[in-house]
């Protein structure tokens, strides 16, 4: 796996789902095997992403790789980690038919601790961010942080490979880990 910073000059959610994909050229039937977050926003429309991806990411017209690493997650129970993770909160009403934002904070975190029950999570900071598109309509993402303790290490790393909640391809999901000293 590769954890990469990348550049974009893309606002929009769309624009930047298609700048990703541009920095994995050859590959048009291959399934999405990548994850990014926004992690800043200049004043000239530049945007610095961070991306993990399987294969490692060719700079593109649209998205320059301003840095790469291979990097092999070792995650054991009963280990503390620092987590940041950029998610769309939502539940689905009406038999599964329908699909809604999940506003209320005290909902938000019940969704986050579903989502990571291989862990005791404890949330330090809640922050919201309206994410453009011009494709689909507006969508209000949720930036969790905080420290968790891992109780199912293979779960865990399931929701790091794979992302947790709905909008991975708009820059939602991605999960990351640091060890807490």
């Amino acid at each position: 796996m590769f954890i990469s910073m990348v550049a974009l000059k893309a606002t929009d959610s769309y624009l930047q789902h298609q700048a990703i994909w541009s920095l994995f050229p050859k590959t048009p039937d291959r399934k999405r095997d990548h994850l990014f977050r926004v992690e800043n926003k200049s004043d000239e429309g530049q945007i610095t992403v961070l991306l993990q991806s399987s294969t490692q990411p060719k700079s593109s017209d649209s998205a320059k790789v301003l840095q790469s690493k291979e990097f092999a997650p070792q995650l054991n129970n009963e280990e503390f980690y620092k987590f940041k993770l950029l998610a769309y909160p939502t539940k689905c009403i009406s038999q599964g038919k329908r699909v809604v934002e999940i506003h209320d904070e005290d909902l938000q975190v019940q969704w986050l601790h579903k989502k990571l029950s291989g862990a005791n999570v404890n949330v330090t900071a809640i922050d919201s961010v309206l994410v453009k598109s011009k494709k689909s309509f507006n969508s209000r993402y949720v930036c969790f942080e905080g420290v968790l303790q891992i109780t199912n290490a293979e779960q865990v790393y399931q929701a790091l490979i794979m992302g947790i909640g709905r909008q991975k391809h708009a820059g939602a999901g991605l999960l990351s880990l640091a060890k807490a000293s």
